[in-house]
Parts: C-alpha cells; sequence; structure tokens
C-alpha cells in the first residue's frame, strides 16, 4: 500500500515540474514551451523532490505537459523503450 502512494507522489511530483517548466515559458515574452528539455525537468525534480529521473522517464513527463497543454510532441526525440 504504501508504495502506491509513493508512487503516485513520484507521479504527481514529475507532473508538476514538468508543467510548471512548460508553464513558465508559455507566460516568458518570446518563451518556446518545445524548448524545454527532458534534462531540465530531471534537474528540477531532483532539486525541488530529491527525485533521481532517468532521462527517458523525464522525456515522458515532458511529452505529457506538453500534450496538456496544446502543444505537439514531434520535436522530441524517440527514446527507446527500457528493455
Amino acid at each position: 500500500m504504501f508504495t502506491a502512494v509513493r508512487a503516485r507522489r513520484r507521479h504527481r511530483r514529475l507532473l508538476a515540474a514538468a508543467q510548471h517548466l512548460v508553464r513558465q515559458e508559455e507566460v516568458r515574452i518570446n518563451g518556446d514551451p518545445t524548448q524545454v528539455t527532458a534534462t531540465q525537468i530531471a534537474v528540477l525534480a531532483f532539486a525541488r523532490h530529491g527525485l533521481r529521473v532517468e532521462e527517458s522517464e523525464a522525456a515522458d513527463y515532458l511529452a505529457a505537459a506538453l500534450v496538456t497543454y496544446g502543444h505537439g510532441i514531434g520535436h522530441l526525440p524517440a527514446v527507446p523503450a527500457p528493455s
């Protein structure tokens, strides 16, 4: 049960970090949310919450945040599925 709670908390925190960076670029003059990188999300998640995030996981959250706010994800590089 506690692992499910931790997983939900981790999900919420990672998505919040991704959405924060996308929103921040949206409100910036001449900002471009498609320029946010997975590395930025990983760094912010670590800085705010102490979460260690693989770049492929951060890329998934970046894609989710971009789609949530109506941006395309065609510019994102394809990340291979973990083996």
